[in-house]
């Protein structure tokens, strides 16, 4: 009897409930009460290519947009009478909801600052684009109320891949590039202009107005640059630094008749097998044992994949540039990087994987989609698996040269997990005088891996596990110019989600003197 009443008691209550909903028979489904605010995601679906007059019906009842302002016209850098404001939207989980949008209100823009929040009613609205950008219009600064002001904003960090696979996403929000190298006229050429910059994975654009007052700053090597992404009338997204503290020069100056020692850069760490795919994933880490600008002595990294089905077969003829699918070359032309510190060739900006840490803000010098793209210069043929993780070899190599042989001497080199067809025929891959190889074992000359007493013993580790980093660490005596103390081993770092947990470290490969 008591089950009997419990159950009648909740079928009441289930009664009451949907009582309370009014059902639409057309399509079948409870309706709610819709919001009077939209999200900047929706609005921006709204619009298919043609003007949008902005109507309860267009935006299901919505009247309102609320968000922060974004923009800064203080410096004169930005479409004049373009309010940005950007807001996201709750979808639970990982979703990123943030997005921009551009609101035409004439000069009274100039009246609002980043970090005010504020409620704009966007009813009888246009949205359209203009000159590129998508916008609303039709509005007067009286649909404006003001809420708040200090309001921390959030910034999106930006590279030319994820720019180029979803422009709309980022366009009309704060960003934040790193590692943009430029090709100036130094001391000469300044910021005023549309500037071509390249941030490791392909070139992008910075816009500078004639009106901007800080426009006569000289443009550097190398900056951090913040602002808003803000398409031309071409469609090609730009960068606009809203005033001069989001342009942050970062060159190093390198005294271009320093010598290079035997080992200017040294191999600390790899990702080969990182979460999802190992497509466009996998990095090298690296550090250099003295200061270095790439665009004056250039070097190349070469990566070795010597899985069964990696095409040619048999022994390396051409060694490190054997290309097809054994060795990979990414040439590194561009970026500086100081004594001591780390800097990454590879695939994607992210620390482990799809989804991942976004870690842009590292000395990125090469960031190549080579899953999509072939090695340069010829070497290699695209692949989804750039550093092995099959079993056999797999080996690194970083060259002070893009002019690479099969007898050219690499900086640096390492190779770790089993063998395969490495050395035979008087052919190999050619190695260095480091902590775990010798060129010569007294008087008997052997420069390659697998040759003599370099032997498939001297590899750093066994075959990466699964989502592990593989932190090298060492001792390199810059002034010595030699490896000191314990060898290099894999000491695997287990699902990092930082990039403090692969270069904060206690046991990281270190530069001293």
């Amino acid at each position: 009897m008591k089950n009997l009443k419990k159950y009648i008691v909740a079928l009441a209550a289930l009664a009451t409930i949907w009582s309370s909903c009014k059902r639409d028979d057309k399509i079948n489904i409870i309706e709610g009460t819709p919001s009077p605010y939209i999200a900047n995601l929706d609005l921006r679906r709204i619009y298919r290519g043609s003007d949008v007059t902005l109507t309860k019906e267009a935006t299901r009842e919505a009247i309102y947009l609320r968000g922060q302002v974004i923009s800064d016209h203080s410096a004169g850098n930005l479409p004049q009478g373009l309010l940005f404001v950007q807001n996201a939207k709750n979808l639970g989980g990982s979703v990123d909801s943030l997005r921009g949008i551009a609101i035409n209100i004439g000069a009274a823009a100039a009246n609002y600052i980043p970090g005010d929040s504020i409620h704009v009613n966007i009813e009888g609205g246009v949205l359209k684009r203009v000159n590129g950008i998508l916008q609303i219009t039709g509005l007067t600064a009286a649909k404006i109320e003001k809420k708040a002001s200090g309001v921390n904003l959030r910034v999106v960090q930006v590279s030319t891949s994820n720019l180029k696979s979803n422009p709309e996403r980022f366009e009309s929000c704060l960003a934040l590039i790193y590692n943009c190298n430029f090709e100036p006229n130094i001391g000469i050429e300044t910021v005023e202009g549309v500037k071509i910059f390249n941030e490791g994975s392909g070139d992008m654009q910075m816009n500078v107005s004639s009106n901007a007052n800080f426009k006569n700053e000289f443009l550097p090597y190398s900056a951090i640059i913040k602002g808003l992404i803000i398409p031309s009338s071409s469609g090609v997204q730009q960068i606009y630094p809203r005033f001069k503290a989001d342009f942050t020069p970062t060159s190093l100056t390198v005294d271009p008749n320093i010598p290079l020692g035997p080992n200017p850069v040294i191999i600390t760490g790899f990702f080969a097998d990182p979460t999802s795919t190992d497509a466009n994933f996998e990095y090298i880490q690296l550090m250099a044992t003295q200061d270095l600008d790439f665009r004056q002595k250039n070097f190349s990294l070469i990566t070795t994949n010597n899985a069964g089905a990696s095409t040619p077969t048999g022994f390396p003829v051409n060694g490190w540039v054997t290309g097809d699918l054994r060795t990979y070359k990414f040439n590194i032309t561009r970026g500086t990087v100081a004594k001591g510190t780390f800097f990454y060739v590879g695939g994607n900006k992210v620390i482990n994987g799809n989804g991942s840490t976004d870690i842009s803000n590292a000395n990125w010098v090469v960031s190549k989609q080579y899953a999509n793209l072939d090695g340069d210069d010829g070497i290699g043929t695209k692949t989804s698996n750039l550093l092995a993780n099959t079993g056999n070899a797999g080996g690194i190599a970083v060259f002070a040269t893009t002019n690479v042989n099969l007898n050219t001497i690499p900086s640096d080199v390492v190779f770790y997990a089993g063998g395969g067809s490495l050395f035979g025929d008087g052919v190999g891959y050619a190695i260095c005088d480091n902590d775990r190889y010798k060129r010569y074992n007294g008087a008997v000359f052997q420069p390659f891996y697998g040759q003599g007493t370099n032997t498939t013993s001297n590899k750093v580790g066994a075959n990466p596990g699964v989502n592990s980093f593989s932190c090298l660490g060492g001792v390199y005596d810059a002034t010595a110019k030699k490896w000191v103390g314990s060898l290099r081993v894999d000491k695997p770092v287990l699902t990092p989600k930082t990039l403090a947990d692969i270069e904060g470290r206690a046991d990281v490969t270190k530069v001293i003197n």
